[in-house]
């Protein structure tokens, strides 16, 4: 059951210095109106299905989405009204850069449902938002937010610590200014310098310099002091909020929800059973790798063969369900295959418990032929997923439930040793993330994670 939507939409103004998210630069309005056009049609399509009434939180992120401007991207806030139950939905957030909002947009917008609001402010330092390639200033991020808190106090503030040129005063000073700013909700993140990006090519020929990881965790520490002093609390590793507006979108994925995510470089987690409702929506152009097993889990009982597909190619690349074969079939297999050797079922050694469907990036402009993106699949298995029930639990402040750990196989050991190294510690019946661990999370996630293995 789908309880997180996530839309993605990945145009911007231009791209920042430090991003290598699946974002364009983009000023071709007809390219915007068919990738508006398409992902309407997935969600129409997702609807009709009936995948989406149960959702209770959905996220338009990017990218920016205000980008779009106010008739697109309300078309495709519209859309969304008629396709979940709004009733259901407790959180509808839209993610704004400051030079592209204004108070007619925050009205139509909430109008049309949403109610949460997520600015792209990074800093309220002039330099240091030149240094990250922002095309917006200071005075742009308070008349964004003087716009959104017209509607609603549900209002959330991305920062980023570790910038060119940024001092801890300058840093101090943005905390100051997003506290005294009335945000409900901050979220601050260290920088990181990702291959290929103009901000690591700048630093690499020593043109500017950043931050170092000690610098960027006083940084860190210094942001935990201020807000929890301004009554905010960490509910997650880089996510503060006062209390009760902490944002339920983010807690679903910590907490193993199912979610879907639709455009150029979504990603959905799902059971094998919501996966293939989804398949069947025609919600993406499905690879044809010869591993088809993620077609027709769902339709057997635990301990199903799919370890042998057939491999012959037909020239539509159309697949037969395991189901609607005529044949005993216990897997898929190309429609202009003779179904007369299908094989019965036989044991299987993994019982997958989950599917990663993450829609291509490389092909923003699926759009264009109003298509379905390319889809890439992963398929988990019971113990990955555990294990990444662990990894994520553990980005929260609560942790996990102590029961959590000793049921999944190996867990118990890693948790003493990363006790032992003071990254976690044992509060009641929960084992939760240290300040020390918070800084340190990589390490406490990669340990986790070595369990699969």
């Amino acid at each position: 059951m789908i309880e997180a939507l996530y839309l993605h939409l990945p145009f911007c103004v231009s791209r920042c210095a430090y991003c290598d998210f699946a974002t364009s630069a983009c000023d071709d309005g007809a390219r915007m109106d068919a990738y508006v056009e398409a992902l309407c049609l997935q969600l129409r399509r997702a609807a009709k299905a009936g995948l989406l009434g149960q959702v209770k939180t959905i996220y338009i992120g990017g990218g920016t989405p205000t980008h779009l401007g106010s008739r697109r991207l309300n078309t495709l806030v519209y859309t969304l009204s008629l396709s979940v139950n709004l009733e259901n939905v407790v959180e509808f957030t839209c993610e704004a850069n400051p030079e592209s909002i204004d108070e007619r947009m925050v009205a139509d917008l909430f109008s049309l449902g949403v109610n949460r609001f997520s600015i792209g402010a990074q800093s309220f330092d002039d330099a240091v938002l030149r240094g990250y390639g922002r095309v917006h200033d200071a005075a742009a991020i308070d008349a964004a937010l003087a716009a959104v808190h017209t509607r609603t106090n549900n209002v959330s503030l991305d920062l980023i610590c570790g910038g060119p040129g940024q001092s801890m005063e300058s840093w101090k000073e943005s905390l100051r200014h997003a506290i005294d700013a009335g945000v409900s909700h901050v979220s601050v993140y260290p920088l990181m310098l990702e291959d290929d990006t103009p901000l690591a090519h700048r630093v690499e020929m020593g043109e500017c310099e950043v931050a170092d990881e000690d610098a960027q965790a006083d940084m860190m520490l210094e942001a935990e002091q201020m807000l929890t002093a301004a009554g905010f609390e960490r509910y997650e590793v880089a996510s503060y909020a006062k209390p009760g507006l902490e944002a339920i979108h983010n807690i679903a994925y910590w907490s193993g929800v199912e979610y879907l995510g639709l455009g150029a470089g979504a990603s959905s987690m799902l059971s094998v059973e919501t996966a293939e409702r989804v398949i069947d929506a025609g919600l993406f152009d499905m690879p044809d790798d010869g591993d088809d097993r993620w077609m027709h889990k769902a339709s057997f009982p635990k301990g199903t063969s799919f370890a042998s597909p057939h491999t012959s190619e037909s020239a539509s690349g159309a697949f037969v369900r395991a189901q609607d074969c005529p044949s005993d079939c216990a897997i898929g297999h190309p429609i202009t295959d003779d179904p007369s050797g299908c094989a019965p079922p036989q044991p299987y050694d993994v019982d997958f418990a989950r599917i990663r469907i993450a829609a291509s990036s490389d092909d923003i402009a699926f759009a264009e032929s109003l298509g379905c993106p390319r889809a890439e699949i992963e398929l988990l298995s019971a113990r990955e997923s555990a294990v990444e029930d662990l990894v994520l639990g553990m980005r929260r402040s609560i942790g996990v439930p102590v029961g959590q750990v000793q049921s999944a196989e190996g867990a118990p050991a890693v948790f003493e040793r990363l006790e032992r190294l003071g990254l976690v510690c044992e509060q009641g019946d929960r084992f939760v993330p240290t300040r020390r661990g918070w800084l340190l999370g990589n390490e406490v996630y990669g340990a986790i994670w070595s369990l699969v293995s």
